[in-house]
């Protein structure tokens, strides 16, 4: 794969995930003030239709070429970033319709822009640029934010974003793989898949614990606090996306993992064992940024682009991948609010449940196979003592 493809393809997959965590931020701050039936409308909109296009999208993968699915994304896109400059006010019933569009927008370019980043890099490149790649989604979303000033002024860059990877798309050429050659692996096919359920379900487990703890630190944790969480750990999760991704192709992605999740269980445990303390409290959100920068290196872009081949519908492994990364947030929309309301008392036994279901989470990954290639780590492990050798030499020579 040529640099430039690797390059184009990467910065698509970036904008994307920009636009998304952008548009995301501005629902949720337009709602903050509505009623909550009306707050729930227009935000679970928007990640439902994520869910059923990206289901839909991958259906179609077989049977359209993938730069055809992403320019329809990219135009819809265009057209629902542009929407709301028509609009006479965001009100409910107009905010929804963005939603929809912009969801259905996502969700049917998301599956399509995963799989060509599988396509474009290899077993022993993929945690690299994956970790590189959402470096540059992290910063890219820090600085639009910082950039940003109204909704209309975000609604604009969004809408910069989604030309800009219009002309990416266009600059894109089919591969062999991007024609109707493609092997349709069914959904049932992949619920079958033993090595697949073995990485998904400590994953899923993982997006139900860390949700439902989100929300119930909203009113657990002063308000000082909680906004230190929210600064923090994106802030340790941007440099643990890097780290993670150059880790998994270095020691494999199975070991990373265990350790992601034996380190936030051990963060849970400690806030169980003392809710009120300041030192656990902030253990917890250091750990649990850790824990974010390598689950969504790995669980995002690694793991479904090693297990599919290339001659598979790779974008099937990636929509059942992410579903949960979405689902439980749409989840929470139902339950967010009831959960915030359990008292701090409970405290004691709800960190200690989240802690028993993370360490729970790591057993299927004991059983699970590593996706990285022996013959990767074999050749890595000894190109490191051929190196420490040279440098023996040099020094006594």
């Amino acid at each position: 794969m040529s640099r430039k493809r690797l390059f184009l393809v990467s910065f698509l997959l970036a904008s994307s995930f920009i636009w998304y965590y952008t548009i995301r931020a501005l629902f949720i701050d337009l709602t903050a003030n509505f009623p909550l039936n009306e707050s729930i409308l227009v935000n679970g909109t928007y990640y439902a239709a994520i869910i059923v296009s990206s289901i839909c999208s991958a259906i179609l993968a077989g049977r359209i070429s993938r730069i055809k699915i992403l320019l329809y994304s990219m135009v819809l896109g265009c057209i629902a970033s542009s929407m709301p400059f028509l609009f006479t006010g965001l009100d409910v019933g107009n905010l929804s319709v963005m939603a929809l569009l912009v969801g259905i927008s996502f969700g049917v370019g998301m599956p399509s822009c995963l799989a060509l980043f599988a396509d474009s890099t290899d077993f022993g490149n993929r945690g690299k640029i994956a970790g590189i790649t959402f470096l540059a989604t992290n910063l890219g979303a820090f600085v639009l934010a910082f950039l940003g000033g109204g909704a209309l002024m975000i609604l604009a860059l969004s809408l910069a974003l989604r030309i800009a990877g219009l002309g990416t798309t266009l600059s894109l050429k089919p591969t062999q793989h991007n024609v109707e050659s493609t092997k349709n692996t069914s959904f049932r096919q992949l619920f079958w898949n033993r090595t697949f359920l073995l990485y998904a379900l400590p994953w899923l487990i993982f997006c139900l614990v860390d949700r439902f703890e989100v929300a119930y630190f909203t009113n657990f944790f002063e308000k000082g606090l909680f906004d230190t969480m929210t600064v923090v750990e994106p802030g340790v999760g941007t440099i643990f996306v890097l780290l993670g991704g150059l880790l998994a192709d270095r020691i494999g992605r199975k070991r990373i993992l265990i350790c992601g999740f034996v380190a936030l269980g051990i963060g849970y445990a400690s806030i169980g064992l003392a809710p009120y303390v300041d030192a656990a409290r902030y253990l917890y959100i250091f750990v649990d940024g850790i824990a974010w920068g390598i689950f969504m290196v790995l669980y995002l872009l690694i793991l479904w682009g090693d297990l599919s081949v290339p001659s598979e519908n790779a974008e099937r492994y990636y929509t059942i991948g992410s579903l949960p990364f979405f689902l439980t947030d749409l989840l929470i929309l139902f339950s967010g609010s009831y959960v915030g309301g359990i008292p701090g008392a409970s405290a004691y036994a709800i960190f200690s449940l989240a802690s028993f279901f993370l360490f729970l989470a790591v057993i299927p990954l004991m059983l699970a196979p590593e996706t990285l290639p022996e013959k990767n780590i074999r050749d890595r492990g000894l190109k490191q003592y051929v190196d420490k050798a040279k440098k023996a030499k040099e020094k006594y020579a």
